[in-house]
């Protein structure tokens, strides 16, 4: 009474998932090769050690004011309302 049982070893395994991670990261790679490498650069960057560095501290401030500069306007037009008490968007009942 010998039965066929097909067992998958962790190799076969593995190929298939690496198979499958090439492929998604070659589909990836053709849709936006730009991000793929800005991602490559970034992974890079810190993997080299470069987190702790003066450039990511410069980095991050120049990220952060920019976002702030950004934010900014609709930041004022919510305190502006917060402190008139007045709301643009709701509706009057007569």
């Amino acid at each position: 009474m010998a039965t066929d049982v097909t067992v998958a070893s962790p190799l076969s395994e593995a190929g298939q998932t690496g198979g499958l991670l090439r492929r998604t990261l070659q589909t990836r790679l053709e849709r936006n090769p730009y991000g793929m490498v800005a991602g490559a650069l970034g992974m890079g960057f810190v993997l080299g050690g470069g987190l702790f560095t003066r450039l990511s501290a410069k980095l991050l401030g120049v990220g952060l004011r920019m976002a702030l500069m950004a934010a900014l306007p609709m930041l004022e037009e919510q305190i502006v309302q917060v402190v008139t008490g007045s709301k643009s968007n709701t509706k009057k009942e007569n």
